[in-house]
């Protein structure tokens, strides 16, 4: 497993048993792989492995978070975000981003962990030094099977904050410089102006930008394509121009 992989728990009490019958059917496909989940009958509680890349070392050049939503199952078992799926397909993610200047990987065919190890040891050319955070912890197919697993009562009173918590402390103790977003329901979280659509609006070059709230300093965060955005014929060329506009936005903001 590689070092961005560490273990999380949830002691859940009494709704334990209803949301271990309801994890074993929404993410069954995945219980085979080790380690991932796994419930404690005697603590009533849940361990599962998540994920987050932060630079060993900082570089001097601004530190940029790549916010998602939570982390993939199988992404997680391979060691690496956004890693090739369950049929081996390489995600948009990394060919996207390389060619708008964001995290050029060199040719060569490389596994998850060795993309990992590049990442963690920042072994990129790029003008940033890239974290890579889930909002939420805990690995589903999506957010929304987060809720359905948790039911609303836990996630409201104990997912919810502490996620808000932790991801404040972590911008603040990384020194943060900018955020990029690829979810609008994380971008409405965690930004002082949410908003509603936006899609139209990236396609016609509109830059997408709020502050984080609840810090004590000025931290903009953009919101750019979902990472599988592919819904347009020429999506690929949209998706590198959002992001070249954000780039642009973010080095102009850090040479003052």
């Amino acid at each position: 497993m590689s070092s961005i992989n560490f273990q999380r728990t949830y002691l859940l009490r009494e709704a334990y048993k209803s949301i271990k019958e309801r994890d074993i059917h929404v993410l069954d496909k995945y219980w085979g792989y080790p380690n991932l989940i796994t419930f404690d009958d005697l603590e009533r509680s849940v361990t599962f492995t998540t994920e987050r890349l932060i630079p060993a070392a900082s570089t001097n050049r601004p530190c940029v978070m790549l916010l998602f939503s939570n982390p993939h199952p199988h992404s997680v078992h391979q060691g690496m975000f956004l890693s090739p799926n369950t049929k081996g397909r390489e995600k948009l993610f990394l060919p996207v981003m390389g060619a708008a200047g964001w995290l050029s990987i060199a040719e060569g065919t490389y596994s998850p962990k060795q993309l990992a190890d590049i990442c963690v040891k920042a072994k990129y050319r790029e003008p940033f030094d890239l974290i890579f955070y889930c909002y939420y912890a805990f690995p589903t197919d999506y957010p929304e099977d987060i809720i359905r697993i948790f039911g609303r009562e836990y996630f409201s009173q104990s997912i919810e904050p502490k996620a808000a918590d932790e991801f404040r402390q972590t911008i603040q103790a990384a020194s943060v410089n900018a955020v990029v977003t690829f979810n609008k329901g994380i971008f409405n979280l965690v930004s002082q102006a949410p908003i509603e659509r936006y899609v139209e609006r990236l396609k016609a070059g509109d830059l997408i930008q709020s502050q984080i709230k609840g810090i004590d300093r000025t931290v903009p965060i953009f919101l750019t394509y979902p990472t599988g955005w592919r819904y347009h014929r020429q999506y690929r060329q949209f998706r590198k121009a959002s992001l070249d506009t954000i780039r642009t936005a973010i080095c102009t903001v850090s040479k003052h």
